[in-house]
């Protein structure tokens, strides 16, 4: 095994440690499938809770502002504790947040769950999975480090939405009840993530180079709050993110636009995980070759045009298939920006000791679109039903892809002025 990844070129330090990097993967991927299944069933979740798309946008906007708050604290306690204790608790409380899922809650009593999901599955858990995979990974390694993890994630969302979607077709059953098959897929991912949990805290044990880091003060904050880097790559992960989030809403405009069941909805959304693979992984080699901000460059650029042939389709059953294939493309070219971005860190030079306190903020800027973009699109399909409300979000998300490529020149062109000045 290590004389097969020393011929795909991994370094001694990201040999030892790969499969460590796997489980981290694994369980960056799992703990998101209760808060946001929702999208993957979104017509049949609506029906179920008897919701509009606005209050649908409410749960993204409140995981949005407790993800803020969270990143912004959760970067330095992963600097300062043990990760292998952030995952397993991470993962059992929001698994356990499932579960209560299960009762008859009404919008306010949802809101509050989301608000806890926000608290239990961005806090310290993101910054400490980002942390963990940089560190385990050698500096030469890191594009290919962070395109194996969002790879292994990818390969474990793929699992589980393949598995949501079994135990859906179970729940409804020969009655075709989609409330009970709403049930069982909650259960499902309850169990998967409290399990996850449990395996986090048998099979992940912490590294030396993690647990004997500087440890860092909140006065930390204050000093990576300076560095130029963590504002264009936190700007730079802002326009991603919002893409991240806008992903979501191709699915329910494939059903309510283009006439596609909901079965081909859902089954779509898991297989396109398995897609993912190729942006990840191969972007991470492609990167670690061509540099980061080529391939962040081209894919903002891809998925601006790819977005726009969607919208140019004719709107019936007929474009389905066009569809599914500029998806698919749209989805490749998006897994590349999506690892990469994080590879950033190390072309930027940021000092490892920083590296928790750093993607805590840059997470905080990044990620704000969770407050913003899911209720802007509820907003907007609702008052403009039908094709308009979609016409209207994705120009919006084709803008935000353009300004993500704008803020990547100002990247090459910063790694280029900092080059010369170093040198």
């Amino acid at each position: 095994m290590k004389k097969f990844m020393a011929k795909l070129g991994f370094g001694e330090k990201m040999t030892r440690n790969f499969w460590a990097i796997i489980i981290v993967a694994f369980g960056g991927a799992i703990i998101y499938g209760l808060p946001y299944f929702r999208f993957d069933y979104y017509d049949v979740y609506l029906s179920t809770y008897h919701l509009t798309n606005t209050q649908m946008g409410w749960f993204g906007s409140i995981l949005g502002v407790f993800g803020m708050i969270s990143y912004l604290f959760g970067g330095v306690v992963a600097d300062r504790f043990s990760t292998r204790m952030i995952l397993t608790l991470s993962l059992i409380g929001t698994g356990l947040g499932g579960f209560v899922h299960l009762l008859p809650l009404n919008f306010i009593q949802l809101c509050c769950l989301y608000a806890f999901w926000g608290v239990s599955s961005l806090f310290a858990f993101w910054p400490a999975c980002v942390k963990a995979v940089r560190i385990l990974s050698g500096s030469g390694d890191q594009g290919k480090a962070f395109g194996f993890f969002e790879g292994g994630r990818g390969i474990a969302a793929a699992l589980m939405a393949m598995g949501a979607v079994a135990a859906f077709r179970v729940g409804i059953g020969s009655m075709n009840d989609e409330a009970r098959g709403m049930r069982y897929v909650i259960i499902f991912y309850s169990v998967l993530t409290i399990a996850m949990g449990i395996a986090a805290f048998l099979l992940v044990h912490d590294d030396d180079n993690i647990t004997s880091s500087d440890r860092v003060t909140f006065k930390g904050i204050g000093k990576v709050i300076k560095m130029p880097a963590v504002w264009i790559i936190s700007f730079v992960t802002f326009c991603n993110y919002v893409f991240t989030l806008s992903l979501y809403y191709f699915t329910p405009y494939a059903t309510g636009i283009l006439g596609a069941s909901v079965t081909f909805a859902a089954t779509l959304a898991a297989l396109k995980r398995w897609f993912s693979l190729a942006g990840n992984i191969g972007g991470g080699f492609v990167t670690d070759k061509f540099g980061t901000g080529n391939a962040l460059l081209v894919s903002f650029l891809v998925m601006a045009l790819g977005t726009g042939a969607i919208l140019m389709l004719p709107q019936n059953k007929g474009s389905i298939a066009a569809f599914t294939v500029l998806f698919i493309i749209i989805y490749v070219f998006y897994n590349v920006n999506y690892a990469q971005t994080w590879a950033m860190m190390d072309e930027g030079s940021l000092p490892e000791e920083y590296a928790g306190t750093a993607a805590g903020i840059i997470s905080t800027i990044g990620y704000l679109p969770e407050i913003f973009v899911s209720l802007i699109a509820g907003v907007l399909v609702d008052n403009n039903p039908g094709y308009d409300g979609y016409l209207k979000f994705f120009g919006f998300l084709i803008v935000m892809l353009l300004l993500g490529a704008v803020f990547v020149v100002v990247w090459k062109r910063y790694l280029k002025k900092h080059v010369v000045q170093q040198g």
